[in-house]
Formats: C-alpha cells, sequence, structure tokens
C-alpha cells in the first residue's frame, strides 16, 4: 500500500537496493536485486510517461484558452459591427445576442435628498 510519494518511494527503493546488494545471499529467490530494479525502471518510465502527458495537457489548456480568447474577440468586434451597421434597435442586433434598445430596462429614480 503506498502511504507516501513517489520520489520518497523510489528514494526508499533505492536504498534497500543498496542493502540488497551488501546482504548478498540467504534471501528467498523471489526477492533479488534485478526484480527490485526491474520494478523501479517501471515506474520511473511510468512516470515520465505522466510528466509527458502532463506537458502536453498543459500546452493543449494554454492554446485552448489562447482559442477562447480569440473567439470571443472575434464576437464582440461582430456585434459591434452588427451594432453600427444597423444599430442598437434592431432585429439584426438581437440576433447576434444582444439586447435592444427599446426593451432595456429604464433605470430607477433616486429621491433627491435634502430639499424641502
Amino acid at each position: 500500500m503506498l502511504t507516501g510519494s513517489v520520489p520518497k518511494l523510489l528514494k526508499e527503493a533505492g536504498q534497500v537496493k543498496e542493502a540488497l546488494e551488501k546482504i548478498g545471499p540467504g534471501m528467498p529467490d523471489s526477492i533479488t536485486v534485478a526484480g527490485l530494479e526491474e520494478r523501479i525502471t517501471a515506474l520511473e518510465g511510468k512516470v515520465s510517461a505522466i510528466d509527458a502527458l502532463n506537458a502536453d495537457k498543459t500546452r493543449l489548456v494554454n492554446e485552448k484558452n489562447e482559442e477562447a480568447e480569440l473567439l470571443s474577440d472575434y464576437i464582440v468586434r461582430a456585434r459591434s459591427g452588427v451594432k453600427s451597421v444597423f444599430g442598437q434597435d434592431s432585429s439584426e442586433y438581437e440576433m447576434v445576442g444582444c439586447v435592444r434598445l427599446s426593451e432595456r430596462k429604464k433605470g430607477r429614480r433616486h429621491k433627491e435628498e435634502g430639499g424641502e
């Protein structure tokens, strides 16, 4: 059962490997330096693969955010173009997702303080 981080586990495995090399014969046949090295190499390979995928994911997320920003800017420009050509109260302005000028709520007036 894994209770710590992978770098800590790999460090522990290195220590155990050194100890096994010094101990030499007398260990059960199923516990060998070669078997430990195989497991260490396999884990390091998986860590490397995950690191590469994380780097790709970060790159793709950054590219996605750049594309989203470009799309957002394009939408703003398109709406501004419709507004300048057809006006704020046109049905075309409403078609691009804006609220027509005649359909906007009127502002609330506040009572003036002081006075009579």
